[in-house]
């Protein structure tokens, strides 16, 4: 490592820098992955990390209930989503 003035040592940074991994994929994962790459055009590594950065950047979906309640509070406001989705389509038809 180079010798900073302060006395401390600094760093030259690379790509190499970055975390690697190696990772397993099924034959039909591995394929789509390529293929939505090859449509971005990007490389399949670059399709992962696109992903995966999409992925983590929204809120994890809360799995399970507290109580029935709430199973049931988020069961109907699915269902209202769905019949407002179905009005709007109705009416984007209709105009």
């Amino acid at each position: 490592m180079p010798f900073h003035p302060t006395g401390e040592a600094s760093r030259m940074y690379s790509k190499y820098d970055e975390a690697q991994f190696h990772l397993r994929l099924t034959h039909e994962l591995h394929a789509k992955i390529k293929q939505r790459a090859k449509m971005n055009n990007r490389s399949i590594n670059a399709e992962i990390v696109a992903t995966m950065e999409e992925s983590l950047s929204k809120p994890s979906p809360v799995r399970g209930y507290r109580d029935e309640e709430e199973r049931l509070a988020s069961l109907i406001s699915e269902q209202v989503k769905e019949v407002a989705a179905d009005i709007l389509r109705k009416e984007k038809t209709r105009s």
